[in-house]
């Protein structure tokens, strides 16, 4: 990796989808289109911004091109897989025809995926930017190919069991990514395998907050226990967590709270005082204000208009059957 010119004073920009005003993605959004359906729109080419919430990972089967990610520039050549997590300040340039598939997915779908994963690995994997270049036939290409082939096929689809046949896929490829970094690990980083190399100090950090925001949200950390853990100080990792994402420490640990408190209110029927409990709110009271400070109205009221947005919609109980997996009418961000 080698540097690359600094944004100077302006304000990296944030987007939903390229050049679209920022806003929160739906918890399980997902979307996969083919690199050039969406670089030509760009001359092959997407400045560096943003996505509050949005992940993403490319898997680059023909033709490269450079990856820059927090100012610092990654060049790759298929094959290549290449990940860019939530917030990271990213771009790209690819060489015009360049071939492959882009998975975007939200921070509500990982963390449905991974609900049901027990490796912490696994939770890891997605955590630091990385850009690949595999070996042209391997086993470990091909297996990546088929993963993303078949994730567009559902996609496109709308089969019964949509949902669960791409959140299978997905996690699949959060297993092979995990193994890649083990392997890249043990071998001391081979030519092409970029992982962490020159990803900046401050990256490295966030990388390592994230999966114990993970494990750790319910429990109301404070930030000094957060940052001791992680052998900084408070004020250090507040300062990180501000530059690398616009947000303080504690607003990303209630940035987690609310995905966790959207989905029980979604996806279960509990009640507001056994979701607050399970969150870590001793006062069923306070986890409405909580709540409702943050989404702009209460727990009931939030639930109540989901319930009526997916009854109108023709789905079942906030369920990902049919056309709920992506935005209607949207595309993927980059």
């Amino acid at each position: 990796m080698s540097a690359h010119p600094t944004h100077g004073a302006e304000p990296i920009p944030r987007y939903w989808l390229y050049g679209e005003p920022p806003a929160v993605p739906e918890l399980r959004f997902v979307h996969i289109e083919t690199i050039p359906e969406r670089m030509r729109l760009y001359n092959w080419e997407v400045r560096p911004h943003r996505h509050d919430g949005l992940s993403h990972a490319l898997l680059v089967t023909g033709g490269g091109g450079v990856l820059t990610v927090d100012g610092v520039e990654a060049a790759f050549r298929a094959p290549a897989l290449i990940v860019v997590p939530a917030q990271v300040v990213h771009g790209f340039r690819f060489d015009p025809g360049t071939d492959g598939h882009v998975l975007t997915m939200s921070e509500g779908f990982l963390a449905g995926v991974l609900a049901a994963a027990p490796e912490v690995e696994l939770r890891e994997a997605p955590a630091l930017p990385m850009a690949w270049d595999l070996e042209a036939g391997s086993d470990e290409a091909a297996a990546l190919e088929r993963g993303f082939a078949d994730i567009r096929r559902e996609f496109r689809a709308h089969h019964i069991g949509r949902a669960s046949a791409i959140s299978a896929q997905v996690l699949l490829l959060l297993v092979a990514t995990a193994r890649l970094a083990a392997d890249r690990r043990r071998e001391g980083g081979r030519e092409g395998g970029r992982e962490g190399r020159g990803v900046s100090s401050d990256l490295r950090l966030l990388a390592r907050l994230r999966p114990m925001i993970d494990e750790e949200f319910s429990r109301h950390w404070p930030v000094e226990r957060y940052a001791a853990a992680l052998g900084v100080t408070a004020g250090r990792l507040n300062a990180v967590c501000r530059r690398v994402t616009g947000l303080s420490t504690l607003q990303l640990v209630h940035a987690r709270l609310m995905l966790e408190a959207r989905r029980s209110l979604i996806y279960t029927s509990h009640g507001m005082a056994e979701i607050g409990y399970a969150l870590g709110f001793e006062d069923p009271a306070y986890f409405s204000r909580f709540f409702a400070k943050r989404e702009g109205r209460s727990p009931q009221a939030f639930r109540r208009a989901h319930a009526e947005g997916s009854a109108g919609s023709g789905l079942t109980g906030g369920s990902l059957a049919g056309n709920g997996l992506d935005r209607s009418g949207g595309g993927s961000p980059e």
